[in-house]
């Protein structure tokens, strides 16, 4: 299955054009031509890319209600207290900074431990017999 892994990379479709809509006539051919040990390869791999892209929106998400949240705080901080207190307007910065480093990192976990899994029903052998 290795040398599948090492094949598969060289020559499949590259995953990133499933996102572009003026690639998807040459990527339905090029899926068309995949082996079945090919087509596993790159469902785990679009796969993975999905789920990262789904985590990552998620954090810019949350990074804005982050930033909102944090900028409200500050203006009633601000309001609150007399005399230089315009350090506070960097907090939601650095809250924003360590939610998207987070959520990027959880992406790329998450990437990394989706596996190459074989999807054919038990007792199926691959197309080259072995």
């Amino acid at each position: 299955m290795d040398h599948v892994v090492q094949d598969a990379k060289r020559e499949d479709p590259p995953v990133e054009d499933v996102f572009d809509p003026t690639k998807h006539d040459n990527l339905a051919k090029a899926v068309a031509e995949l082996s079945p040990e090919e087509a596993v390869v790159f469902l785990s791999r679009l796969e993975a890319i999905v789920t990262k892209r789904k985590i990552q929106l998620t954090g810019y998400l949350v990074a804005m209600v982050v930033w909102l949240a944090g900028m409200l705080g500050a203006l009633i901080f601000v309001g609150a207290h007399d005399g230089f207190v315009g350090w506070v307007f960097l907090v939601p910065f650095a809250l924003v900074g360590f939610v998207l480093w987070g959520f990027g990192r959880w992406s790329e976990k998450v990437a990394e431990s989706i596996r190459i899994t074989d999807r054919r029903p038990p007792g199926t052998k691959p197309a080259s017999g072995e």
